[in-house]
């Protein structure tokens, strides 16, 4: 939050601790029809000839720039390869509960078009997946079977847009969770990192023709060391998928801390000869958190769907 825009309204409304007026003494609820009140006069002002305006001006409502029929095919294609791999296909809501990004990963709540309600607007479909996982197996007595879902989900994201073609302010993208319990030997993390990774070495090498595919296989422990899960997945693999080129990179570097031990990333043949990190995943706490209890587990993959069909098809 600017604190000089805190420090002008507590100047022109005369209230110092605005803020915390709002934060610490109304209730949601009250806070809530409140801010509903403020907006329905808001709206009422609203002239047609300003309502075009904002439309042509305000980054988050334009219309995403595919072909809507071609887009959607490939979205559905996607959707139908996770479902034969074991991932159930979900159709979430546009909205989640509000800190669903802040909460339990780290993005900054700035960072998200929060809403009213007790919402705001889905910035990332891997973390709802994560509460819809938790729900689904304490239903089911938290069973030993994964559960595994899909989703191919439109994000909506406030910070800075690069500066580069494909990139907008609200994108599509594909992800993949799969949630489970400790069965100990890092048996679920081997089981299902190979699954995440071999759904989309797949489809891009069987299905999109972009061979050979490269696992990037980062390791995140902090001491420098190669930890005990790192260890058991990369021997996993190799035995197991000795076919797979498999690429080990020690970095303490990631682009999402939340990540826990290990990031993966999936590497297609890029377009002008480069190669290009389309896919990423890793584990998560987030449904330990979640759900208090310290044997589940978590692992998330996501992919730039959107972007992805502009590379294939020349919009890049």
């Amino acid at each position: 939050m600017d604190t000089s825009l805190l420090d002008r309204l507590a100047r022109e409304t005369g209230i110092s601790d605005l803020v915390e007026i709002l934060d610490r003494r109304l209730s949601a609820s009250d806070l809530n029809s409140l801010l509903l009140a403020v907006f329905f006069k808001k709206a009422v002002q609203i002239t047609p000839a300003a309502l075009l305006r904002a439309y042509r001006q305000n980054r988050f409502v334009q219309p995403a720039q595919v072909d809507a029929i071609a887009f959607t095919e490939f979205c559905i294609a996607w959707l139908k390869a996770a479902q034969t791999a074991g991932f159930q296909p979900l159709q979430l809501s546009p909205v989640s509960p509000l800190g669903t990004c802040s909460v339990v990963a780290t993005a900054h709540q700035d960072k998200i078009l929060t809403a009213l309600r007790g919402t705001e607007v889905v910035a990332d479909a891997t973390n709802v997946l994560a509460l819809e996982s938790v729900v689904q197996r304490q239903a089911q007595s938290s069973p030993v079977e994964p559960t595994h879902f899909s989703v191919v989900h439109r994000h909506v994201r406030a910070q800075e847009v690069p500066k580069m073609p494909g990139f907008s302010a609200h994108f599509s993208i594909l992800g993949l969770t799969s949630a489970g319990r400790d069965t100990g030997s890092f048996d679920f993390e081997k089981e299902n990192l190979r699954r995440h990774i071999a759904f989309y070495k797949n489809y891009f090498e069987k299905k999109l023709g972009l061979a050979p595919v490269k696992i990037r296989l980062k390791s995140l422990d902090t001491d420098g060391e190669k930890t005990r899960l790192f260890q058991a997945v990369i021997s996993f693999l190799e035995k197991n998928e000795p076919g797979w080129e498999i690429e080990v990179v020690e970095s303490k570097q990631v682009e999402q801390e939340y990540y826990l031990d290990l990031q993966f990333k999936v590497v297609i043949p890029g377009f002008g000869g480069q190669e290009l990190e389309i896919a990423d995943g890793g584990f998560t706490d987030w449904t330990q958190r979640l759900s208090g209890n310290r044997k589940e587990r978590l692992l998330i993959s996501g992919m730039g769907l959107e972007l992805l069909f502009k590379m294939l098809n020349g919009q890049v």
